[in-house]
């Protein structure tokens, strides 16, 4: 049952940050680049609500295993540190949150 207060977005965009074009999600709404998988600060407090004035850039910070939601990617604003999850599209590269960073 879909939630009330959550808009989907599934526009194909360019990354802010690594330039790359990403394409409509088959299975959800995605919110992040497949590639790099950064976000942008467009919510407040609901998902879809695109209703912050931050626009930050958000690092995916974690990963995490989530029963039937899959995997889920922590991302934090690199402006205002507000914390975010999202859910993982099946053609992310999430082997980027599995690598050391420099």
């Amino acid at each position: 049952m879909a939630r009330k207060d959550f808009t989907k977005h599934n526009d194909p965009f360019t990354c802010k940050k690594c330039g790359a074009v990403n394409p409509s999600a088959a299975s959800h709404e995605r919110n992040h680049c497949r590639a790099c998988l950064y976000s942008l600060h467009v919510d407040s407090e609901t998902p879809g609500d695109r209703a912050s004035s931050c626009g930050g850039l958000m690092e995916p910070i974690m990963l995490d295993q989530r029963g039937n939601k899959g995997f889920m990617i922590l991302h934090r604003c690199m402006k205002c540190g507000k914390e975010m999850w999202n859910r993982a599209a099946d053609d992310d590269a999430l082997e980027q949150l599995l690598l050391p960073r420099n």
